[in-house]
């Protein structure tokens, strides 16, 4: 064993673990299937954090802004804040959007015990390509997906497409460089690992540590790969950062409404967390662009569709190849 390899397995075993999902990640299989009142835990612990979304907005959205839209809840998880946004927001329609035809499932099956189930469904699909009409939604929401996506700017192009004029979209995800954007958080809290080690240590670090407790996690951690940008990232992860966000942003036809880093720390805490938010806003305020993402927490995105004619749609790769062959 490597001496970075004991370095972060120590580091990874001595930090806290956070206690919000008992003694297991909560998107492990097991604890997926374990049900309260017919409802999966795991749909439960998202409905029960929906409010979390709007928090985080400062006033800009709020869940009673649904009322009566068309919304698309992008990478819906378990339907838990899908469910929350339908019973509190009001919305005419709400489709969740996601990958795993497991998770989509428990969604559909759990939400309509907690919300009116005659307006939400749930699709199985990927960003880069949704399997919806041209300007299908008033609101598209996303909340922690787009560090995860295969490639970004592919999903904002969709997004784009999908929008009706004068639609937004709203997005939270941490930037690749964030305190505890490792996701390691199943395991361990320590911030800044994947600033200290490469992505081949800590997954093997990480699966060290499952093999000696594995009633933390019921599989192992994958190896790392090559992301859309070249980057060799965690497994699960795009490195994208706040550069590249706004590199992407800029060539789209979108209007950019917010594009801000909330600091690290942010949310309600004692006198220590409110400290190190107050430094972390300082910081990120600064003009260099990795301090910024060090100390910031999540990216707060709102963009906005503008109003036809004034914008010239941009057609996903398979319309683009289509219209080639003609």
């Amino acid at each position: 064993m490597s001496l970075a390899l004991r370095l972060a397995t120590r580091l990874m075993r001595w930090g806290s673990r956070h206690p919000r999902f008992g003694a297991q990640d909560c998107y492990t299989p097991s604890f997926v299937r374990r049900l309260e009142g017919g409802i999966s835990i795991a749909t439960k612990r998202e409905f029960e954090d929906g409010a979390g979304f709007f928090d985080r907005f400062d006033g800009a959205l709020s869940v009673r802004d649904l009322t009566d839209k068309d919304v698309l809840d992008i990478g819906c998880g378990h339907g838990g804040r899908t469910a929350y946004y339908v019973r509190h927001g009001g919305p005419r329609s709400i489709v969740g959007l996601e990958v795993s035809h497991d998770r989509a499932s428990v969604a559909d099956a759990s939400s309509r015990r907690l919300c009116d189930g005659g307006r939400i469904s749930f699709t199985v699909g990927f960003g880069e390509e949704m399997p919806f009409k041209d300007d299908s939604f008033d609101l598209l929401l996303s909340y922690d997906v787009f560090e995860h996506v295969a490639d970004l700017r592919m999903v904002l192009e969709e997004c784009f497409r999908v929008l009706r004029p004068e639609g937004c979209l709203y997005a939270l995800f941490p930037p690749y460089y964030g305190p505890r954007a490792h996701h390691l958080d199943f395991i361990t809290t320590l911030p800044f690992l994947h600033h200290v080690f490469s992505p081949r240590v800590l997954v093997s670090a990480a699966n060290q540590i499952l093999k000696e407790q594995p009633e933390l996690r019921d599989y192992p951690v994958a190896d790392p790969r090559r992301s859309y940008l070249g980057r060799e990232v965690l497994p699960g992860m795009n490195g994208t950062t706040e550069r590249d966000v706004r590199r992407l942003i800029a060539g789209l036809s979108f209007e950019k409404m917010e594009l801000t880093l909330v600091p690290f720390a942010s949310g309600p805490g004692g006198r220590m967390k409110r400290a190190v938010r107050l430094v972390c806003a300082g910081l990120v305020r600064l003009p260099w662009p990795f301090t910024r993402d060090v100390f910031a927490s999540t990216i707060r995105c709102i963009l906005r569709k503008p109003k036809a004619p004034h914008f010239s749609r941009i057609l996903p790769k398979r319309e683009v190849a289509s219209q080639r062959k003609v």
